[in-house]
């Protein structure tokens, strides 16, 4: 087995080695032509939630919702898939995926293999708030061996399919979490004593749920208490700051707050079953991503806030997927 070491990305990242763009059908297409291999994310078409979207259309006018819209283009996607495969197979076969007979290439059938049966999982979820709406990437990267399969969409109708050498992981990473953040600088108190940078905030995980439920809410006098109530200090950058100055931190933190990251890692257990080993939590908010930590210190359950770049997000990762892969 290899030894796992994603220290960081490279300063160059290297090209992925494949990576192929496929619309929902032409995956749809690929894994009926290689067996129905069991992927990590649910493929079917839903329609047994449409009743009440029409209800809702009737009742908005002729403007479908998009729940059924979405579901609508799930469930084109699997007709071509199964009524008109001929132009999704001549294309799959152009870009090297099909053979000159209509099978799966050996490579394509590895690396469905691979997703199908990891001795890792990384489920990566990352959520960002845009002008548009919510962007929501998911991500999966597959460790077998030396070898790592990334299966990656974002609407749940075009996917990017990848497979590289384990080497090649912490770059990938890195790309998937590179988003751009505000040109606005925030003026609160962190940036203040900072002179520039992000300091780190540590409070108890009891006040950063209430604080920043208090912050939502717009409750200045509950955030005042609670922070009154705390079982434990607030530290920015290292030391203790006053109440007055904790709740203007709090808010910040909250209002700058503009995205989130959850990265799950699981191992086999067994033929289907998996058990979960560890997740890595970051927060973006304006100025740029901040990890989640969480600790004990004398008892009391507190957290972390760090400040981080993307090419960090393979030095969290590392020590529980060295856990699995060793």
């Amino acid at each position: 087995m290899p030894v796992v070491h994603l220290a960081g990305p490279s300063e160059e990242a290297a090209p992925v080695p494949v990576l192929v763009r496929l619309g929902l059908a032409e995956l749809l297409l690929l894994c009926d032509r290689a067996g129905h291999p069991r992927l990590p994310l649910d493929l079917e078409s839903r329609t047994d939630a449409e009743a009440p979207d029409r209800l809702q259309q009737r009742l908005a006018g002729d403007t479908p919702p998009v729940g059924q819209q979405a579901r609508r283009l799930v469930a084109e996607a699997h007709h071509r898939a199964a009524e008109d495969p001929e132009p999704l197979a001549a294309r799959l076969a152009e870009i090297g995926l099909l053979d000159p007979e209509g099978t799966p290439v050996g490579d394509l059938v590895a690396a469905l293999g691979a997703l199908a049966s990891p001795e890792a999982l990384l489920v990566l979820d990352l959520a960002e708030q845009r002008d548009a709406g919510e962007m929501r990437l998911r991500s999966y990267f597959s460790v077998v061996g030396s070898q790592v399969v990334q299966l990656s969409t974002v609407s749940g109708l075009t996917y990017e399919l990848a497979w590289f050498g384990v080497a090649g992981l912490a770059d990938a990473l890195t790309r998937a979490v590179t988003v751009e953040t505000s040109t606005k600088e925030s003026q609160g108190p962190a940036a203040e004593e900072s002179t520039g940078e992000r300091p780190t905030l540590e409070l108890p995980f009891e006040l950063f749920t209430d604080g920043t439920e208090a912050v939502r809410r717009g409750r200045d006098d509950l955030l005042a208490e609670v922070i009154r109530l705390s079982p434990g200090p607030v530290k920015l950058a290292g030391s203790e700051i006053s109440p007055t100055r904790a709740a203007q931190a709090i808010t910040e933190l909250e209002g700058s707050a503009r995205g989130r990251l959850r990265v799950l890692v699981t191992a086999s257990q067994g033929d289907v079953s998996r058990r979960r080993v560890g997740l890595v939590s970051w927060l973006l908010t304006d100025s740029g991503w901040r990890e989640l930590s969480p600790r004990t210190i004398g008892g009391v359950p507190v957290l972390e806030i760090a400040p981080v770049e993307p090419r960090d997000l393979a030095r969290s990762v590392a020590p529980v997927l060295a856990q699995v892969v060793r």
